[in-house]
């Protein structure tokens, strides 16, 4: 029977269609991005790379997928493959680099904003600082969680944990 308080398991062939369509788009992204596959210079509203750093971490949420322990897993409760922990920091990793350079990159950023509730919604745009001030703020803390990552992986690779890392 199935334990209530977890998700159903996704299987094997359910996790590789879902690896293979996640990193394919992640994939055409970075292609746009290089130039590869032609787009008009005006639909880019970010150095191109930084539209990469988005789709490689597509490309690494893909490769993820596959390291999520499956339903018949042996995987201790609380643990995680060390490939997981490290796609999920390159992950957050790639996220924080973006959100530092909507912050406090060169250039102008355009920002809008809103209200939405139900039957109810407004939108405005917003101002240069005040949007640069919200990912700021978005960017540290992102920031603090990437060290976080690194001081833990690293203590964990101190202690010779080779084959597994904490969650």
């Amino acid at each position: 029977m199935a334990d209530p308080g977890r998700p159903p398991a996704i299987s094997r062939r359910g996790a590789l269609l879902l690896c293979l369509f996640t990193s394919g788009m992640g994939l055409f992204i970075i292609l746009v991005a290089a130039g590869l596959i032609p787009a008009e210079e005006s639909s880019f509203h970010a150095p191109r790379w930084v539209v990469g750093a988005a789709g490689l971490a597509f490309v690494l949420a893909g490769l993820a997928i596959l390291t999520i322990p499956r339903g018949g897993s042996h995987e201790p409760a609380g643990r995680t493959p060390v490939t997981s922990s490290l796609l999920g920091g390159s992950i957050v990793g790639l996220l924080a680099l973006i959100t530092n350079w909507i912050a406090f990159g060169p250039g102008e950023r355009r920002f809008s904003g809103g209200l939405a509730l139900p039957f109810f919604s407004v939108s405005a745009p917003a101002g240069e600082w005040s949007g640069r001030a919200a990912f700021g703020v978005g960017a540290v803390i992102m920031d603090l969680v990437v060290v976080l990552i690194a001081v833990r992986g690293v203590k964990r690779w101190l202690r010779g944990g080779a084959g597994r890392a904490a969650p």
